[in-house]
């Protein structure tokens, strides 16, 4: 079993780093040894990130097999069947993803926020943790486009308003899908450059919150996880995964209304 272990760990360490075909084949080779539903599970989840979903699909079900009352298994049946048309196809649609232990930053610089104004319930359902997301200032908007220039949604509009200005301002900002849950999407936002002009500025001020704690399943162990598509507390139970982190980190959705005020300055 030596031999398995060690082809599980390599799997585990190509996904944590989006390499995917290389986590296929080695969860296949450990699959051959001995089958077990975890196993089956994090081929499957590398399987969908290559938009291989009818190999996802079928993995699955083999999970089912073995374990038919799993979790992580009937979760993602229920997201991939309707993704697959009567004629077995579906859109395939490139994507970027990025490692969300990245966008753990100091307070101020990172937060999350629920999009609105959603412009295709389809593409929520094809959309996955870690997937990186670009923002762009559109007019009075600042809306959020897919890797490959699909429109997702919208930044609420206080919150838009100021990253709008920071941008204008010279900011950067990184931005990828937090998590999805009941066509719901959330996204987590990182500061990533600070404009001299904006030094005195804060991008995310308010009231550090408890509602960090929904990124934290997705941050903690991220590669032992595989993140499996927006699925919390259930998922971490069945992985095994007890332990928590605290992270101070700003949540977007509790940003203060200021209308530059000093409280959302740096020392003028």
């Amino acid at each position: 079993m030596r031999i398995r272990n060690r082809l599980i760990d390599q799997a585990i360490s190509e996904a944590a780093n989006n390499q995917w075909e290389a986590a296929i084949e080695l969860n296949r080779k450990a699959i051959e040894l001995a089958e077990d539903p975890e196993t089956y599970n994090r081929l499957g989840k590398a399987l969908q990130e290559v938009n291989r979903y009818s190999e996802a699909l079928e993995t699955y079900q083999k999970t089912l097999k073995l374990a038919p009352s799993n979790i992580i298994a009937r979760r993602n049946i229920d997201k991939l069947t309707p993704l697959l048309s009567s004629e077995g196809k579906t859109n395939q649609r490139s994507r970027e993803l990025v490692d969300l232990r990245l966008f753990v930053s100091e307070t101020g610089k990172t937060g999350i926020t629920t999009l609105t104004n959603l412009a295709n319930p389809g593409l929520v359902s094809q959309l996955g943790s870690g997937e990186s997301v670009e923002l762009r200032h559109e007019g009075r908007l600042l809306n959020v486009y897919t890797s490959d220039g699909i429109l997702i949604g919208r930044i609420e509009p206080k919150l838009a308003q100021r990253l709008a200005e920071l941008i204008d301002g010279g900011n950067k900002y990184a931005a990828a899908i937090a998590h999805i849950e009941n066509g719901q999407v959330r996204i987590v936002i990182r500061e990533t450059f600070q404009h001299p002009s904006q030094r005195t500025k804060i991008s995310f001020p308010g009231k550090l919150s408890g509602d960090m704690g929904s990124f934290r399943p997705y941050v903690r162990d991220y590669s032992l996880r595989y993140d499996f598509d927006g699925d919390d507390d259930d998922e971490v139970d069945e992985m095994g995964e007890e332990e928590e982190e605290d992270l101070d980190e700003m949540s977007l959705d509790d940003v203060d209304n200021d209308d530059g005020d000093d409280d959302d300055e740096l020392g003028s």
